[in-house]
C-alpha cells in the first residue's frame, strides 16, 4: 500500500475546516452555452437543469476552466441551474504544495527524508507519521490557529509563535513522544 498526496488532502482538509460545500449557480442562455462557475474549486457537478427540468440535459465540465459547456439544445432566455460540490478555500493543487512543503520541513528538521514521486510519498510513512505531515502542513496554511487536533496528535501553541518556530518546537516533541498532547510555548 502507498501513501498519496491526496490521500493526505483529506486529513489536512478536516484540521483546516476546509470541507466541501454545495453551490448553486443561476445562467441565462444568450448565445453562448459556457458558463463560468462562481465558485472556484469546484469538485464535481452535482445536477444540471434547463427551465427546472434536469432530465436530459447533457453538459461537460471542466475543471481547469471552471466551465460548463451544456449541450442540449438551447434558445435565448433558457434558464440554466448548475449545482455543484467546491472547497471554499484552496483548490487541491494547493493543498498539495503545502503537503510537499511540510515534507521538505520534516527533512531539515532531521526527522525523515521521504520522497515523493508521482504525487505518491515513498517509503510509505506510519500512520502517526502521516498525521504528523498533515499537522505540519495544517500550521503552514494557518498559522494563527492556536490549536490542531488529530487523534493520536493535539497541538496547543501561542497565536503570536512564528510559523517556522511552531513547526520545529512541534517535530521536536513528536520526535520525543510520537503521539499525544503538545503544549508549545
Amino acid at each position: 500500500m502507498s501513501l498519496t498526496l491526496s490521500d493526505l488532502e483529506t486529513i489536512v482538509r478536516n484540521l483546516i475546516n476546509d470541507n466541501s460545500t454545495t453551490g448553486t449557480d443561476l445562467f441565462t442562455y444568450g448565445s453562448t452555452a459556457v458558463f463560468t462557475l462562481t465558485e472556484s474549486n469546484a469538485i464535481a457537478i452535482t445536477s444540471v437543469s434547463k427551465n427546472d427540468i434536469e432530465s436530459g440535459v447533457t453538459y461537460t465540465y471542466d475543471a481547469t476552466t471552471n466551465k460548463v459547456t451544456v449541450t442540449s439544445s438551447l434558445v435565448a432566455g433558457d434558464t440554466i441551474e448548475v449545482i455543484y460540490t467546491y472547497y471554499p478555500n484552496y483548490s487541491s493543487t494547493e493543498i498539495e504544495g503545502y503537503i510537499k512543503a511540510a515534507i521538505v520541513h520534516l527533512s531539515i528538521n532531521r526527522y525523515y527524508d521521504w520522497e515523493i514521486e508521482d504525487d505518491t510519498i515513498y517509503p510509505e510513512p506510519e500512520v502517526n507519521e502521516k498525521n504528523l505531515i498533515a499537522m505540519v502542513t495544517a500550521i503552514l496554511m494557518k498559522p494563527d490557529n492556536i490549536s490542531y487536533r488529530l487523534p493520536d496528535i493535539t497541538i496547543n501553541a501561542p497565536k503570536d509563535l512564528p510559523t517556522v518556530d511552531k513547526i520545529n518546537k512541534t517535530i521536536a516533541i513528536f520526535k520525543r513522544t510520537g503521539n499525544g498532547i503538545f503544549f508549545i510555548g
